[in-house]
């Protein structure tokens, strides 16, 4: 059983995105499949398949979404194998939603930002974690170390330079001719709009993951319209991405 380490309430990873994805992609180019039995995984990284350290690696892997287990096995998910096999801005996009899937990450940075401090993170893991007081300087230490490595990657759903409306929300241009709207509450969408563009993306938890999606959607489009109008002869993948 793959036991991640913990924050009160919380589960986080004890490693960082980018070692696991090492990891994943040393053994990946070793076995070349999508499944492979832990005590290959353990042989091939030289690790041992009962120590702390695989333990540890295998369920940080899990927490970010790269790999499922099972059956004595370790799968590369959907979200893993983009992260192996993707075009460069698939690879870049897949890293982000991997560390948003750690939910103590992304509220961490949804509170303070991606600089969150020291103090500030003991704050959350006190108060918002309900950790024990004499627990929380050490876990703290330890979520802070790893949140300084992955806080870059994680989409923030904050908008520091927007002005509040008189709907109570949000509204502004952000330095750029585009004009959002969005409602504190979480009961409208969230809205940009400006010559040629309207985007309008539900406003609930997954707000973060509904972008992504659409940024998926407009990448696969962008390609398909530049290879017409380039007249290209290049069949065009049809792996529309999810909506």
């Amino acid at each position: 059983m793959d036991k991640m380490p913990s924050a009160g309430k919380y589960d986080y990873p004890f490693f960082d995105i980018d070692s696991c994805i090492d990891k994943l992609t040393e053994y990946y180019n070793v076995v070349k499949t999508d499944i492979t039995s832990r005590d290959e995984v353990a042989q091939i990284l030289q690790m041992s398949k009962t120590g702390g350290g695989f333990v540890n690696l295998v369920s940080s892997m899990k927490d970010y979404g790269l790999v499922e287990t099972g059956k004595s096995n370790i799968t590369i998910t959907e979200l893993g194998k983009l992260i192996l096999h993707g075009e460069p801005t698939e690879k870049e996009s897949a890293k982000k939603k991997a560390v948003s899937n750690v939910d103590m990450f992304k509220e961490i940075c949804e509170l303070y930002g991606k600089d969150a401090t020291e103090e500030q993170i003991r704050s959350f893991i006190r108060q918002k974690a309900n950790v024990d007081i004499s627990e929380v300087q050490k876990i703290a230490k330890s979520v802070g170390t790893i949140y300084k490595k992955v806080s870059i990657y994680i989409i923030s759903a904050k908008r520091s330079s927007s002005l509040p409306s008189a709907e109570g929300g949000f509204k502004g241009d952000f330095g750029r001719r585009e004009t959002v709207t969005e409602n504190i509450n979480g009961k409208e969408p969230l809205r940009i709009q400006g010559t040629g563009l309207y985007v309008e993306i539900s406003s609930d938890a997954n707000m973060l993951e509904h972008i992504e999606d659409a940024k998926e959607l407009l990448a696969f489009w962008e390609q398909r319209l530049r290879k017409k109008q380039q007249g290209s002869n290049e069949p065009i993948q049809e792996n529309v991405p999810k909506s």
